[in-house]
């Protein structure tokens, strides 16, 4: 139920953004642009989830250590609704990040290497401020859709299990750009997701990103 809520908010927030803007049906060429970045996210494993789910499927001891951060990166495709904002949606993958559990199932014990893999699809509403003709801060507000998959150990084998979570939130970000000429510029970001992942599996995380990338208008 809360999912569906948070896709009609989205739906609403998109569905306003683009009547406000009073975008034409058919855009000039000039309108679309693409967005590629790399960088690092804050992304983790929350050691504590994942005792707790150990412990809960047959393990009898556990203590997880985890490692944080991870090299991510994005590709978008936007679209100017006036002078101010535009519309920018894609993907974005946040990284991999690995851990350990020392866990006991009661008959022997074993250090179980684990790991969580994230990635989204995003759409958000873009606000843009010129300070000169090549510099501008950036804001962002916007939906997403996000999917990790998580190796988890596993009582039985002593080894892992995959398991896939699913899920929608909300995010925001800033940003600056430079552009070098009508066509290509430059871009420095940072953005906060509301949450990725499951607390019944390996964490929900509040994820932060930094990423820097490329600007090439068609």
């Amino acid at each position: 139920m809360k999912t569906k809520k948070n896709i009609s908010a989205l739906l609403c927030f998109v569905a306003l953004a683009a009547a406000c803007a009073a975008a034409p049906v058919f855009a000039a060429a000039s309108d679309f642009y693409g967005v590629l970045s790399i960088g690092r996210s804050t992304l983790d494993a929350d050691s504590g989830s994942v005792d707790t789910r150990n412990l809960a499927t047959g393990f009898t001891s556990s203590t997880t250590s985890s490692s944080s951060g991870a090299t991510s990166g994005k590709v978008q495709l936007g679209y100017n609704l006036g002078k101010t904002f535009s519309l920018e949606g894609g993907y974005n993958y946040l990284g991999k990040v690995n851990f350990v559990s020392n866990a006991s199932n009661g008959v022997a014990s074993s250090a179980i290497g684990g790991s969580k893999d994230a990635q989204l699809v995003n759409l958000d509403l873009v606000a843009r401020l010129p300070l000169n003709e090549q510099f501008s801060v950036l804001a962002r507000f916007g939906g997403y859709y996000w999917k990790t998959q998580s190796d988890i150990p596993n009582a039985a084998t002593l080894g892992t299990t995959s398991v896939n979570d699913t899920g929608f939130d909300f995010k925001v970000g800033a940003g600056v750009q430079y552009d070098f000429n009508p066509k290509w510029g430059m871009r420095g970001e940072f953005e906060r997701f509301n949450g990725i992942g499951n607390i019944g599996t390996s964490g929900d995380s509040k994820v932060n990103q930094w990423t820097i990338g490329g600007v090439l208008k068609f």
